[in-house]
């Protein structure tokens, strides 16, 4: 379950940042960057940091 100032790794790029917005609706988060960007991507795109597969 993905929650607010969750911080997550988005998609194969490896960027990280805070989750800002949940929409589970839409399966959407809206993720904050640290120069102070937004993105919206779907729940499939983002991992928490330390969720790793092993």
């Amino acid at each position: 379950m993905l929650k607010v100032d969750d911080k997550v790794i988005v998609d194969f790029t490896e960027e990280q940042g805070v989750i800002s917005k949940v929409d589970y609706r839409y399966r959407q988060v809206e993720v904050e960057y640290s120069d102070g960007t937004y993105q919206v991507v779907g729940f499939h795109k983002v991992r928490k940091v330390g969720n790793e597969c092993h």
